[in-house]
């Protein structure tokens, strides 16, 4: 058979460069046919003849026709290698060759693709975090297989590197593996990266794949900056006082939408269009609208901070953080608002004592959760801190004032909450507010 060889191929690809080093390594003569995928050049009637499956590469070699990266590696080495170093014919040698080709197409590959895939296709405005620690699971599994050897294999290299290099190398540019965490894989990757014929080979095709994932995080980008989240606010409130603490602490840019409560603004209807409950704050983010301070806050640090201190991920610390909340939802902001709803609402000139007594009863229970603590979940600040803070400075300021020598941890809390950079802007000067309204109702 002496027709040449054709490769259709598109060099971002992974799979793709791993068959270019292949080629590259065996000093093959070989035609290259691009096939655009940004132009979906995949999907045309002429390719899927040749492949079904309309994936790169696919090789077509006089009337053999050959898709996968894996295959067709294999295939080249076996047909036109000089010797069977690539591919051993040995079979405990060839089956370990299989067993990481098999490992980086059903492990690697896909966890690569799971953080790839949802940008490409507009799913994700960035990196999935979960996505990201099975990538760092998987460079764990190729640093304890390559503590045995020079190569991914054994002592010489195969297309298994290749396969293997490919991926990492993509993956690595996304999800960094750090060099003092996986010394081993970093030292047998520079081994690759010194072959001759691996700049030409590989390092073009990933830099036009990172550039591809990349400008598909400043897409999404620039689209979140055109449509900044809007917030139906009302500062008095201390539900949104601990939204805009938040907010703060994020360093958002928020378009603040006034909601004048006391002129019945957030009954009218194009209001209750958004929010069927009638509260403030409500966040409108894009085609999304949502309601109750602690749900915003949690969703703007899931969706918006730069790490997840705010909000843990971590499953008993969020269940620390969620208590705190629900407590603040279910206890000390009710417990207030009997006494504020009885001022504004119910006509009330005095606070009742025994409503007065269930607000001192909440910052026994606050006084006990701060002890051996700096903040209310624990020793870091989160949207817990926010909602109790903000509630409890206005409890504080105007209804039921804590006394520091009955409470001393809820008033060295406190400091440390007002000491906060945006505590005056975002939560003073609400509270001010707050604090002159229910004044003015007390006789």
């Amino acid at each position: 058979m002496s027709s040449k060889l054709k490769l259709y191929y598109f060099a971002p690809s992974p799979a793709v460069r791993s068959t270019l080093l292949t080629v590259a390594a065996l000093g093959l003569d070989v035609e290259l046919i691009t096939v655009d995928l940004a132009k979906d050049e995949q999907m045309k009637p002429d390719f899927l003849e040749k492949n079904p499956l309309h994936t790169v590469p696919t090789l077509e070699h006089g009337d053999v026709v050959i898709a996968d990266s894996h295959a067709i590696n294999a295939y080249l080495v076996g047909k036109f290698g000089e010797n069977d170093s690539l591919y051993p014919k040995d079979l405990h040698k060839r089956a370990l060759v299989d067993q990481r080709l098999y490992w980086e197409a059903g492990v690697l590959f896909p966890r690569l693709g799971a953080v790839t895939v949802p940008l490409l296709e507009g799913a994700s405005r960035k990196i999935d975090k979960a996505s990201a620690d099975k990538l760092l699971l998987t460079y764990q599994s190729l640093e304890s297989i390559l503590e045995r050897s020079l190569y991914v294999s054994g002592k010489n290299l195969t297309i298994a590197d290749f396969s293997v290099a490919a991926t990492f190398s993509s993956a690595n540019a996304l999800v960094p593996a750090a060099s003092n965490r996986f010394p081993t894989v970093h030292e047998w990757f520079a081994r690759i990266q010194s072959l001759p014929y691996y700049s030409e080979a590989n390092q073009k095709g990933l830099d036009a794949h990172v550039a591809i994932i990349k400008s598909f995080l400043s897409r999404h980008r620039r689209r979140t900056t055109m449509s900044k989240p809007k917030l139906f606010y009302s500062p008095v409130s201390p539900a949104v006082r601990s939204t805009l603490l938040t907010i703060a602490a994020l360093d958002l840019d928020v378009d603040l939408v006034p909601v004048n409560l006391m002129a019945g603004e957030h009954l009218k209807p194009e209001y209750l269009k958004k929010n069927p409950l009638h509260t403030v704050p409500t966040l409108e983010d894009g085609d999304f609208t949502i309601f109750d301070s602690h749900a915003i806050n949690s969703y703007l640090v899931g969706k918006y901070g730069k790490n997840d201190s705010l909000y843990p991920q971590d499953l008993r610390k969020r269940a620390v953080v969620d208590q705190r909340l629900h407590w603040d939802s279910g206890v000390l902001f009710p417990r207030m608002g009997a006494i504020v709803g009885a001022l504004l609402r119910g006509g009330a000139k005095t606070i009742e004592k025994d409503k007065a007594d269930l607000v001192v009863q909440a910052y026994q229970s606050l006084e006990a959760l701060l002890d051996g603590h700096s903040y209310v979940a624990g020793d870091h600040l989160t949207i817990a801190d926010f909602s109790l803070v903000a509630t409890l400075s206005s409890s504080n300021a105007a209804i039921v004032p804590v006394a520091s020598n009955t409470f001393p941890k809820i008033s060295q809390w406190l400091s440390r909450m007002q000491a906060l950079p945006y505590y005056a802007q975002a939560n003073q000067v609400g509270l001010d507010m707050f604090k002159g309204m229910i004044q003015s109702k007390l006789a």
